[in-house]
């Protein structure tokens, strides 16, 4: 039987807090939630407006880029009273989704995207557009997740849509007296593995350990006594860039299938789901 029994598990997003400490206590592992990253909502009165301009003069194509972001969207339509208006435009425009989140809550609301990603990037979403000639002088509403997403939004300008953005949140770092005192826990290795759940963790974290004089120590903790873990290819990748090595990852996008591969991988010591 797979088994966390004793493992300290830091997990640096922090969403759904409490699902997470459950998933992990079910296999016997305690789960700390460690934030690396902090999220505000776009205020309503900023927001509004432009999701009642881009329902007024409509859009060939909407693209949601996160299911955080999609459901900010529903939530400003629901509270500003145009929830309905917002959802004729989602079913007269054809719809991208790139993430599984994002495709789970528009099937909850009975959309079917026409265009989705296959690997949660942004990339696996420009290659399931093919070569794009539906975007030649298209109207095309972006949901922004938290930054910009430049290279998909050159991407598209370049295959001549006319581009219009949505910024429903925003990132913010977290503040620098927790990052050290993460860093110091990390120092005096009480976790037996670490699990980012998005790239902008990884770079404000790394980019804080640089600022503390720490971030060799963090490459050299998280590819070795601490298991780097992380849930979507850009997460992972993120980390590679900052030379971290191995890098446990889950098939899918999923927080709980990733705590099932560390439960396997502290049982096997192999990162093969077949052992």
């Amino acid at each position: 039987m797979l088994s966390l029994e004793g493992k300290q598990i830091a997990f640096t997003g922090a969403r759904k807090q409490d699902e997470v400490k459950q998933l992990v206590a079910n296999f016997g592992g305690v789960a700390h939630i460690r934030p690396a990253q902090g999220t505000i909502l776009t205020d309503e009165e900023e927001i509004g407006p432009a999701m009642r301009r881009v329902i007024a003069e409509g859009a060939d194509w909407v693209i949601f880029t996160t299911g955080q972001g999609a459901q900010r969207l529903l939530d400003v339509a629901r509270q500003s009273d145009m929830l309905w208006d917002w959802l004729r435009l989602l079913r007269t425009a054809r719809v991208a989704a790139r993430g599984y989140k994002t495709r789970k809550l528009l099937k909850e609301w009975a959309i079917s995207p026409a265009v989705s990603d296959d690997d949660g990037t942004s990339a696996g979403l420009m290659r399931a557009f093919g070569e794009a000639p539906q975007l030649d002088g298209r109207k095309v509403v972006v949901q922004l997740h938290g930054e910009r997403p430049e290279r998909l939004l050159r991407w598209l300008e370049d295959n001549g849509a006319v581009v219009e953005t949505l910024m429903p949140y925003i990132h913010v770092p977290p503040p620098e007296s927790d990052i050290r005192s993460f860093l110091e826990e990390l120092q005096e290795r009480k976790f037996d593995a670490v699990a980012f759940t998005s790239a902008l963790q990884v770079r404000y974290l790394f980019e804080m350990a640089g600022r503390f004089g720490m971030k060799e120590m963090l490459r050299s903790r998280l590819s070795g006594d601490v298991l780097a873990a992380a849930v979507g290819k850009v997460t992972a990748e993120a980390l590679e860039e900052e030379g971290v090595a191995p890098v446990l990852q889950p098939s899918d996008q999923r927080i709980g299938s990733l705590v099932v591969k560390l439960a396997r991988y502290f049982q096997t010591g192999s990162f093969d789901e077949s052992q």
